[in-house]
Formats: structure tokens, C-alpha cells, sequence
């Protein structure tokens, strides 16, 4: 049975991501555990990881953090690397020892280098974290991107590399719909998500755990990750029926990053479920 929530601020703390996904509606949830555009983090005290583990136990449902956009594995600068890296070990552990279910995070930029060598350096970094650490709980999801300025994991055969280099750590896939229309999977018309279909099982269809629901603001093959409201972008409703309607993508957990505007959220969510139940 798919599950529907959205993203949820976690300013003033973890705690309140519960009371913030009850006010919309959220089956399930998504959150940073920092600001997303800043290296620093206060961390969380022991008592505050013990109220967050009961809490998460009586919610039930999937939860998933997103690591800060400030992360780039791929990064020619070893600094920027190296950092990346330390930074994802810190919020890895932590989400583990939270018992989140999943950690996802963008799998890297190619600046200023080949996509080739950014490659080289995802899957030199992924190795350093999980020679480090491999984690007992949470699940890492590699999400897809919209291929825009040198982004990688844009396409299956990407994510399919990264995985594979990776076989026995907790890894998949979060399929984001905005950044795979973006891209160029037309996944809004019968044709186009039959291909769309065939390319996903480069990775294995079981592999995907996790969508991240969301309209583009742009048409398709535009490479610009622009998300917009359920059925107001150029997917339109009908590419959200495609993926609910399937009988794996209507299993999964399904998070909205729509724009935060008066009380879209609670709407784009009601839009996701007349779709399931329709």
C-alpha cells in the first residue's frame, strides 16, 4: 500500500518533524538534520535521540532524512570532498542510531572535471564511508537527478554503477519524478513509461524504495530541477496515475517537495490520494 507525506522543517528540533507531518497529514516524513546549506551542526543530545527513537516507534511509518545540498562526493577539490564524505559518515551514523529508515542524498556534481572522473570520485568516496561504516538500520537512497550542471546519477545506467559497486551495503534508489521528466523520461504517457519502465530495471525495480513526489515547472528534457505543485507542472496528473497506478510504484512511500505556500502540502497530498483510490 503506497504511503503519502511530505518534507517537514526540523528547526528547533527533531521532535517536532512528528508534530509538523500530524499537521498536514503525513503517513510519512522526510527532514534535514541541519540547515542544508551550512557545514555546522549543534548535534542532538542523548535524551533527545531517546524521545526521537519513541516517538518514531509509535509513528510507525517510513521516515527518511535528506543529506544537506552542500555535499558533493564527485568534487575535483579534495577538501570539498573530504568533507562531503566526513559529513555523511556524521549524518549516516546518527540516522542508524535514530532508526530512520533512509538517508538520501544526491549523488555528486561533476565541477569543473569529466563525468567520467566525477564518477571515479562518487564511488572513491562511498568506499571510504562504508569501509568506515555500514549501517545496521537505515537503508542509503541514491536520488536520481536532473543531469544539471554536471549532476550525476541522472539516468538509470548511473545509478545502476554506483549500486552495483556496492552490493551488500543497505543502498537503492529514491526516484525523484520531477528531476526524471526533467532529465528526459517521459513518464506521463503510456509509451513513455513503458521505456521509462525498461530503464529502471538497469537498476532492479526492487530497488527503488522511496519517491519523491513532484510536479516540474519545466517540460520535458529541460535538465532544470524545478518542482511544482501535483498536476499544476508538466507532468500533469496523468504521470502520477502511471506510477500509482503500477503494481510496485503503488506500494512505496511517496514524499512531496512541492513549494511551501499556504497549505499546499495538506493539497498535494489529497491530489496523490484521489489519484491511489481513484
Amino acid at each position: 500500500m503506497a504511503l503519502f507525506g511530505a518534507h517537514v522543517s526540523s528547526a528547533g528540533s527533531i521532535l517536532k518533524t512528528f508534530e509538523r507531518a500530524e499537521e498536514v497529514g503525513a503517513e510519512v516524513f522526510q527532514f534535514f538534520l541541519r540547515s542544508p546549506r551550512v557545514w555546522g551542526w549543534k548535534g542532538v543530545s542523548k535524551e533527545l535521540v531517546s524521545k526521537f527513537r519513541e516517538r518514531l516507534s509509535e509513528f510507525g511509518n517510513p521516515v527518511m532524512v535528506h543529506a544537506p545540498y552542500l555535499l558533493n562526493l564527485a568534487s575535483p577539490r579534495e577538501d570539498l570532498r573530504r568533507r562531503s564524505v566526513e559529513v555523511f559518515l556524521e549524518e549516516l551514523k546518527f540516522c542508524d542510531e535514530l532508526g530512520v529508515d533512509f538517508y538520501n542524498f544526491h549523488p555528486g556534481t561533476a565541477t569543473g572535471i569529466s563525468e567520467e572522473e566525477g564518477m571515479k570520485n562518487i564511488l572513491r568516496s562511498l568506499e571510504e564511508i562504508f569501509s568506515s561504516y555500514e549501517p545496521k538500520k537505515t537503508v542509503v537512497l541514491l536520488e536520481n537527478t536532473a543531469g544539471e550542471k554536471g549532476d550525476l546519477g541522472k539516468n538509470f545506467e548511473e545509478l545502476s554503477l554506483i549500486l552495483k559497486s556496492f552490493q551488500g551495503v543497505k543502498m537503492g534508489i529514491c526516484l525523484d519524478t520531477c528531476h526524471a521528466f526533467a532529465y528526459g523520461y517521459e513518464i506521463n504517457t503510456d509509451t513513455g513509461f513503458s521505456e521509462f519502465l525498461k530503464e529502471v530495471e538497469k537498476v532492479g525495480l526492487e530497488n527503488v524504495k522511496a519517491i519523491h513526489a513532484n510536479d516540474s515547472k519545466v517540460p520535458l528534457g529541460s535538465r532544470k530541477d524545478r518542482h511544482e505543485h501535483i498536476g499544476e507542472g508538466f507532468i500533469g496528473l496523468r504521470g502520477f496515475e502511471n506510477l500509482l497506478k503500477h503494481e510496485y510504484f503503488g506500494t512505496l512511500p511517496y514524499f512531496i517537495e512541492t513549494p511551501k505556500v499556504d497549505d499546499m502540502d495538506r493539497v498535494n497530498l489529497e491530489r496523490l490520494r484521489r489519484i491511489y483510490s481513484g
